[in-house]
C-alpha cells in the first residue's frame, strides 16, 4: 500500500444495534417507525395512567376522602348559586 494515497473506509454492512442507527431509510419507512413509535408511547402513556388513576382511587376510596371534598363542593356551589339567583320577594 501506497503511504501517499488517502485511504478511504470501505462500507460494511451494519450489524447489531448499527443496523436500527443505518442513515439511508427510505421516507417512507421513516414516517412508519416514527408513527409506530409515537403510538406505542400514547397507549404506554395512557395504561400507565390508567393504572395510576385505578390505584390513587382505591386508596382514596379506603381513607374516605371523597366525602370530604363531596361536601366542600357542595358547600361551594350552594354559596355560587344563592349569589347568582336574585332574592325571591315574598308576596
Amino acid at each position: 500500500m501506497d503511504p501517499n494515497q488517502p485511504v478511504t473506509p470501505t462500507p460494511e454492512k451494519a450489524t447489531g444495534a448499527n443496523k436500527y442507527l443505518q442513515p439511508y431509510k427510505s421516507r417512507r419507512a421513516i414516517i412508519l417507525d416514527n408513527f409506530l413509535g409515537g403510538f406505542t408511547w400514547s397507549l404506554g402513556t395512557f395504561f400507565g395512567l390508567l393504572i395510576l388513576t385505578v390505584v390513587l382511587g382505591y386508596f382514596v376510596s379506603k381513607i374516605d376522602l371523597i366525602p370530604i371534598i363531596g361536601s366542600w363542593i357542595a358547600k361551594i356551589l350552594e354559596d355560587a348559586t344563592t349569589r347568582i339567583q336574585p332574592a325571591t320577594v315574598p308576596r
